[in-house]
């Protein structure tokens, strides 16, 4: 990392769990299934041309061997019909890269998540969706599930971009949600055969009207919207994770797969200076569970 303002490299205190750090891990168990999150350090907005996070995402996952990695966090919406605490489940992440990393070869490059299992979107009910829902404002009583399609698609940029009512950006038409990491996961899996892998965002921040074409304005008042209610929003993505891991990983423990020694309840997160020292318990963790920054 070689980023000036990369927290890898950032002594003040409220990066010290970052500092010379990759990011925070926690191994528990969710059922029977033996999962490791883990909260990612890194991002390719500052952490410099060498996209650590590419490299961090391959190693961790050749070590770990998980069945299924899913990606999640926020995201910022593209399109006015995508609201407030929408989530999308991702057909495919795509880069649109047009400043670092535009000379790059998968500077445009797409690659399609894993096929969702019967039932997974049925997993997600109006019941756990709607009560955090319910605390957002402007947003859907039952959050809407984007998912199918070429749109149900996760934008990746390397800029802080976001979607307004006058399509700065020209995010428009290129997919339902935008962040700055999932498309890398997804170019870190070709090196990762036999990993479903899935990648879910909730939408922190809708598009933003800029009738007066002030875009800096326009930065200010997502920033706001995502710093007042993106724990709200995150509620339904979470929801959605598990639904993921509900239909991925339980039908196999249902078969007799042993999730074997080395469990652990959930408890604080510890930082990861060395994706080699994780100690998850022997054997290969069922789901790998990843919020990129």
């Amino acid at each position: 990392m070689t980023g000036a303002r990369a927290p890898f490299n950032d002594r003040a205190a409220d990066m010290a769990r970052y500092y010379h750090g990759m990011g925070l891990y926690m191994p528990c168990t969710i059922g029977s299934a033996r999962v490791l999150l883990f909260k990612s350090g890194l991002h390719p907005a500052y952490d410099g041309p060498a996209t650590p996070l590419r490299k961090l995402m391959i190693e961790i996952t050749q070590t770990v061997q998980p069945k299924v990695m899913i990606t999640t966090g926020t995201g910022g919406a593209i399109g006015a019909d995508v609201l407030l605490g929408d989530v999308v489940v991702a057909a495919q992440t795509r880069f649109d890269c047009t400043k670092q990393f535009k000379k790059q070869p998968w500077a445009q490059a797409s690659y399609p998540t894993s096929t969702l299992l019967a039932g997974t979107l049925a997993a997600i009910t109006p019941d756990l969706t709607r009560v955090s829902a319910s605390r957002i404002p402007s947003a859907r009583a039952e959050p809407k599930i984007w998912t199918g399609g070429q749109q149900a698609t996760v934008v990746t940029t390397d800029f802080f971009a976001f979607d307004d009512s006058t399509d700065f950006y020209k995010l428009q038409g290129l997919g339902r949600a935008c962040d700055m990491g999932d498309a890398m996961v997804g170019h870190a899996m070709q090196d990762c055969p036999g990993v479903n892998w899935y990648a879910v965002r909730n939408a922190s921040d809708p598009q933003i009207a800029n009738p007066h074409g002030d875009i800096k304005a326009a930065n200010h008042k997502a920033g706001q919207i995502y710093a007042e209610w993106g724990a709200f929003t995150t509620a339904a993505s979470a929801i959605a994770t598990w639904a993921h891991h509900r239909r991925a990983i339980q039908p196999s423990l249902r078969a007799g797969c042993d999730s074997g020694p080395g469990r652990r309840r959930p408890g604080p997160y510890r930082t990861a200076g060395n994706y080699r020292r994780m100690n998850c318990g022997a054997g290969s963790a069922h789901a790998l569970a990843l919020a990129p920054r």
